[in-house]
Order: structure tokens, then sequence, then C-alpha cells
């Protein structure tokens, strides 16, 4: 299985490095080399390495752990990267095999065809990155090549390979998976935590050697595992696989402490508060906010921190690279996060930074905005007057129940119906006819009233949508922002809304061409949904028809905190309105609400 895995990826390299020449297999017992930087020799990779009094304590390292008699049957072509024994550093015993293993490849390359960022695929089964300054792209390789972090100082080109003689022998950079595992407990528990609970390990007797028996007649394995994890396995993105190239962040206790602590705050500053947010196991309010728990945090935290391409410090730094998206599709701003660029850890897989500041964005705060407009029942009659203006519409009224509740999965799913808000035009011979409205909600009291409030929205980019219909066929409406002293913002033009009677559109909470248009946690996936109302189970308490596909709630105050808004819908066809039933209201945040 080895032998196979060397050969195809020797064969990949060899095709990204460009065609060889013949004579770079060296099917003939000599050679012939007009490069500088290149000695030839027509003895063999093995008899030259020990043959060569300089590199004895390598060569030693090689005949120990068996090198030399794996060579013949392992393939006729290898480089070999080796250390002269002033540089020789020896390797714990544990440790031997694999550091032999990690200067010996079964591909026979060249200097002139290895470019830079190539990898080579060792015996140890982990790669060796090759690197070249300007000097070594100019053909000047010797001291201006590095493998990992090795300077080369002489090659040779024997009858089956080469040899690089290198500064230093080879420190194999850990993968992703075990530079996690490796992660110190006091300092990063919750994040390693995150990781590692979102998957689990297997013992790999297969491939784990039996060492001993314990005092029960039991075998003792030096032992092996294979990380299992669904997280990353729907991703295809294995932390342990050497054919990854990646990048990670990873996350201090006190640096996502803070940035949790953050967050709440906002959610508090906003007012939403745990009274205003989705309750998985019982009934819901109308305000749908991205938190519950801290793990709920933590989880944009872990679908955040992992990407499947290597950046380097350079390329976080670009301004082309602003805004990168993760395997989870969540959006890392670098203008907005600290990362810790000038400390980048080099990975066998891949690269990691430390992340030294992050906010929670408040995309991720905020699922959605969401609120009936039967909200009226339960203001008392100087907040409907504030809170409703109108002009021209007569005496409103909430139709209860015109839709009844229902449910896509009972038990699951709470029951929810439409009650809209209801009226006509009071002068029929006018035509024109407008309401303000403020959002608001109403929670219950102790009194066994309601509390009204006014629903404060941070400012931000927003995809505005609504459920209302009329018998005619205009309506504008436009989202106006008000500061703390009531003066008002355009937060974009009106936009005039075709209407009709009965379109599913507007018509109630629905609006079928909005994607991502459900309550948070609602799959309609899920395969334990009612097969009698699948046809209308996407319906479900859905964001409604669109309005603004974009709208941006501008930072009226100037100090960030969340802002008043006004609903202005305006109608220019009061002779033939008929009933107007207005419904819900939806703001959902957009990408760029960070």
């Amino acid at each position: 299985m080895n032998k196979l895995l060397y050969l195809g990826v020797a064969a990949l390299l060899v095709a990204g490095c460009g065609n060889l020449e013949d004579d770079d297999y060296f099917t003939s017992s000599t050679v012939s080399n007009n490069n500088a930087d290149i000695q030839s020799t027509d003895q063999t990779v093995a008899a030259y390495i020990q043959g060569r009094s300089d590199l004895s304590q390598m060569s030693a390292l090689f005949e120990q752990q068996g090198i030399y008699e794996q060579m013949p049957t392992s393939g006729e072509l290898h480089t070999v990267l080796v250390v002269v024994d002033d540089n020789y550093s020896a390797p714990e015993a544990d440790e031997a095999e694999k550091v032999a293993k990690s200067h010996v490849t079964n591909i026979s390359v060249s200097p002139s065809r290895l470019n830079d960022e190539d990898r080579l695929l060792m015996w140890h089964n982990k790669y060796v990155t090759v690197s070249l300054d300007e000097e070594a792209e100019a053909g000047n390789v010797i001291g201006h090549m590095l493998f990992n972090s090795s300077t080369l100082e002489q090659v040779i080109k024997a009858k089956d390979g080469f040899i690089y003689v290198i500064s230093d022998m080879i420190v194999t950079p850990t993968s992703l998976q075990d530079y996690i595992n490796g992660l110190d407990d006091e300092k990063y528990s919750r994040f390693k935590s995150m990781v590692t609970t979102s998957g689990g390990q297997e013992f790999d007797k297969a491939n784990s050697k039996a060492v001993g028996i314990d005092a029960n007649g039991n075998t003792i394995y030096d032992s092996v595992f294979i990380y299992t994890n669904e997280f990353f396995d729907a991703k295809n993105f294995d932390l342990s696989s050497e054919a990854l190239k990646a990048t990670m962040f990873v996350f201090r206790d006190e640096v996502i402490e803070k940035a949790l602590t953050e967050a709440k705050a906002k959610l508090h500053d906003w007012g939403y508060d745990h009274k205003m947010q989705l309750l998985r196991n019982g009934s819901y309010d109308s305000l749908y906010v991205g938190y519950t728990s801290d793990e709920d945090l933590e989880k944009w935290i872990l679908e955040a921190a992992f990407y499947s391409k290597t950046y380097t410090a350079a390329d976080l730094r670009s301004e082309d690279n602003q805004s990168i998206k993760s395997i989870y599709d969540r959006v890392w701003r670098n203008d907005v996060q600290t990362l810790d660029l000038d400390n980048p850890v080099s990975l066998s897989n891949g690269v990691a930074y430390e992340v030294k500041e992050f906010r929670i964005p408040n995309n991720r705060l905020i699922y959605r905005l969401h609120e009936e407009f039967n909200v009226y029942e339960k203001c008392d009659a100087d907040q409907k007057a504030l809170y409703f203006k109108s002009e021209n519409l007569g005496t409103f009224a909430v139709k209860s129940n015109e839709v009844a509740p229902w449910t896509p999965l009972s038990g699951v799913w709470p029951a929810h119906g439409n009650s809209p808000l209801t009226c006509k035009v009071a002068d029929n011979t006018v035509e024109h006819y407008q309401m303000d409205y403020t959002p608001v909600y109403s929670r219950p009291n102790a009194d066994g009233g309601y509390d009204v409030h006014v629903l404060m929205v941070p400012p931000g980019t927003y995809r505005m949508a609504m459920g209302f219909k009329q018998n005619n066929p205009a309506m504008s409406v436009q989202l106006i922002a008000v500061d703390e002293a009531g003066d008002q913002y355009d937060c974009a033009e009106a936009v005039s809304l075709a209407l009709s009677d009965g379109s599913t559109t507007y018509h109630y909470d629905r609006g079928a061409t909005l994607s991502n248009r459900l309550p948070e946690y609602y799959d309609v996936n899920d395969t334990r949904f009612d097969e009698t109302l699948k046809s209308k189970y996407g319906y479900y308490w859905t964001d409604g028809g669109p309005v603004y596909t974009e709208v941006e709630v501008p930072d009226v105050n100037g100090d960030g905190k969340a802002v008043q808004l006004l609903i202005r819908m305006i109608g220019e066809n009061g002779k033939s309105a008929g009933t107007l039933t207005f419904n819900h209201w939806c703001l959902r945040p957009t990408e760029n609400n960070y």
C-alpha cells in the first residue's frame, strides 16, 4: 500500500516539476554533467554515502534503520538528504527510524526541476517542502535552496539518484492533527476540546506494532490511531492527511472568552436578552437571535478556523484576501480580525496562525429579526398612536387565525398560524394612503398584560422581506433610520412592490423565491416531516417576499449602538385598494454585516 502511494505521488511530483529528460533516470552506469553546482559519480547513492568519511554518522543511521536494505526493493530511483558529521544530531532511540526515513524519498529529480513550494513525500509518509529564493530561481541553488528549513550545501548526481547535502537534519513539521493534539491544555483547552469532541479516534490494530504482553496476557501495542471526525469528513478535510494543504487558525482560551463576553454584551446592549431567543424545546419568540449558549458561538469559531488553502502571511496581508471563506463557508475578515502573522507555524500539511483578537460577526449573533404586525393588539392607546401612524387609513383590527396554526413536524416545531393586522382606506375618494410603522415587540408581564418595546436594530446591512397583501397592484415601502433626536435618515430609496390578492410572494409569511428564508435550525430535509404536509413545509414561518436585497441601517447616532427604525408604506390607489392586510416584516443580516 505504501509503495503504491510513494510511486503515485512521485509520478505526480514529476509531472508538476516538468517533464524529466531521459538522462534524469540514470539508465546508464556512467553519468555526465555540465552543471557546476552538481558533482557526479558513477556509484550508487548507497555506495557513495557509505564511502564518504564525513557522512559516517548519517550512514550509520541508515545502516541501523535498514535504509540501505530497503533501497533495492523500494524502487531504482532515490533522492537522499544527508548532513556531514559536524552537523549530525543523533535522534532519540524511539525516533531514529522516523528520522532516517524523513531523509529518503522514492523520486530522483535534479535541482533544476524543483520549484518553489514543491513537496517531496519522504519514506516516513510526510512531506518535505522545497523553497527557492531569487538566486535559486536564477539557477544558483547552493546556499539558496531550502528543504524545510535546511539549506542546500552540495548536490551529487549518482548512478541511481541524487544526494543533497544540507546544513541541518530534516525536522519534519507535524500535521494539523498532531499539532492540535499537542496544544497546551491550560492555554488552548477550549479550542482543543471543540476539535476533539467533534470527532473521535479508533485503534488501528493492523498498523500497530505488538511490543509485549502484560501481566494478564494481553498484547501491548505501540499504538496507531485512526482519527474519525464527521465535522471534517463532511468537507473531505482530513487533519492527518499529508495530501492536505490547509490553513488553521488557533484560539487561546483567553481570546475565546474575551470574544464571547463581548458578544453577549452586544446582545444585551441591543436588548436581545434571553427572553428574545429561539427556544429549541417549546414555544418560539418571533425575534430570532443566533445565541442560546456559548456552544452556539463556539460552533462558529470551529467552522471559521479551517481553510482548504495554505495562506502565507503575505497572502493574509494582501487586500485581495481581506475576506476569506473557511471550509464551512464562514467569512473571516482580515481587516477586522487580528492574527499573529509574524509567527506562522509550518506544518507538514499546512500552516497555523494564532488568533490574537477576534469578534463574533453580527450576522452570527443575529439570525433574523422577524416580528408580526399583530403586536398592535398588545399596545395601549398611546402606543398605537405612536407606533402605527397612518394617513387615510381606517380602524385597525387583528384578524385572529386567518390561517389556522399548523406545523410540519408535530411535537418538534410548534404550530404557527397567521393573525394579520387589517384595515381599509378611510376615504376612498382619495388615492393616497400611508402607514409609518415603528417596529416593536411585546412580552408578557407579571400583571397579566404586555410590555411593548421599540425593537432596536444594530447598524449594518440586511436583507428585508415582508408579508402583506392588498387588492391592487402597487405599494411603495421604504426603510428609515431614526436617531436619538428623532431625525429621520433614509436607509435606501423607496421600492415599489407589485402586489395582488392571494399572491404567495408577499402573502402572510411565505416567500418561496428567497433562499435561506426559514427559521433557525429548521431543515426542510428532515426525514421526520409529515409526508402529508410536504407540499408546503418550505413555507413554514418564512421571511416573506423580497423588499430590499441588501439595505444598510446607518450608524445615525455615531456610536455603533442599535438604531430605531421606521417602515413607511405608501399606496396611491386608495379608490380601489380594498382591505389591506399586514402580516409581518423581517430583517436578515447579510454576509457583509460583520
